[in-house]
């Protein structure tokens, strides 16, 4: 367990954010890459990986020309393939939207959970990606010039999209359902009415049929608005408890704690299924929690596994939890040290 200190806006965040893309994730603070980079028109990040089949060099670039792209061992990869080298969790303050958000970052939630539970399912959400922005492109297209697209084209990316769209349900389901067994051990554990939280997909049927009759039911709607309104793309992760939506009733410390369940589940998850064990980071990680549950959460982060957590909180406030802790200043990280020479 490493902990990343320092005053706020010292570079604490854009350490953890850069150990995020390098690891074939995005920004979890919802950046482009135009803001991360420092001139706004390219960056590139480096790492090296120890695993369980040795050691590696990945990366990530990105600039305006090429847009973003990959390398592991010095070839070409995708994210798929980064993902797989680099497994990895992040927990941070924007992750509250998991509960009390946008739509957006629940379904990037649920894809996260079936590259690391069921890797093959990275085939389907590329599959389904592109069907959508196909046909999103000629709905476009005819909204803007009122001329019908060639005989059988929106047809067939229908179909394609019904196909790979079903496929991406069933994934995300399967992968919910891993996700949830330990998020209610987890959530069992926990003093209050934790274990009373249930999260269910809004998507009730993963059938071909039903998600055919869905683009067949508002497709005069969809040409006259120029995009898709059906598929796994609108759909969402629905949080309640006792029957009510979760965001109505739980308080802000209640909404930052089941954040943190979320994600240690989701670590717990990937880690079983996945066959490596993940790093796990955690930004602010303190943020919103009372010393006595940050104290909690420090005890139930997983054992042998890399842990990165930042916190503008003293060092010296965590004891001998922290194996060692790397200093944030003006930008620059000092080499990590034994937390006993820092506090010393």
């Amino acid at each position: 367990m490493t902990l990343i200190a320092g005053e706020n806006a010292q570079g604490k965040t854009n350490l953890l954010e850069a150990v995020a893309l390098v690891c074939g994730q995005r920004s979890f603070r919802g950046a482009s890459p135009a803001e991360m980079s420092r001139d706004g028109q390219a960056f590139s990040v480096g790492a090296e990986v120890r695993g369980r089949v040795g050691t590696e060099r990945i990366g990530v670039s990105w600039s305006r020309s090429a847009g973003r792209c990959f390398e592991r061992s010095g070839k070409s990869a995708t994210f798929r393939d980064i993902s797989a080298a680099a497994p990895a969790v992040f927990l941070g303050p924007e992750h509250r939207q998991l509960v009390a958000g946008s739509p957006v970052v629940r379904r990037r939630f649920l894809d996260r959970l079936v590259l690391g539970v069921r890797p093959a399912g990275g085939d389907d959400l590329a599959r389904y990606a592109a069907a959508l922005r196909e046909r999103n492109a000629l709905l476009s297209r005819e909204r803007r010039s009122r001329v019908a697209a060639e005989p059988g084209e929106l047809e067939a990316w229908t179909e394609e999209l019904a196909v790979s769209g079903a496929a991406v349900r069933r994934h995300r389901r399967a992968a919910l359902e891993v996700w949830q067994a330990d998020f209610l051990e987890l959530a069992r554990e926990t003093a209050g009415d934790y274990a009373d939280i249930r999260v269910e997909s809004s998507a009730a049927d993963d059938s071909v049929e039903t998600l055919r009759a869905e683009c067949a039911r508002i497709a005069a709607v969809e040409r006259r608005r120029g995009y898709s309104l059906a598929g796994p793309h609108r759909d969402d992760l629905c949080w309640s408890r006792r029957g009510t939506p979760l965001a109505s009733q739980a308080s802000s410390g209640e909404i930052s704690r089941t954040v943190a369940l979320a994600k240690l589940a989701e670590w717990r998850a990937v880690e079983r299924f996945g066959g490596e064990a993940p790093l796990f980071a955690a930004d602010d990680f303190d943020a919103g929690l009372s010393e006595g549950w940050a104290a909690e959460f420090l005890e139930r982060l997983p054992e042998g596994a890399s842990i990165l957590l930042t916190s503008a909180a003293p060092p010296s406030r965590f004891g001998r939890r922290v194996a060692a802790v790397l200093e944030v200043r003006s930008g620059h990280a000092a080499p990590p040290r034994a937390l006993r020479a820092v506090t010393a």
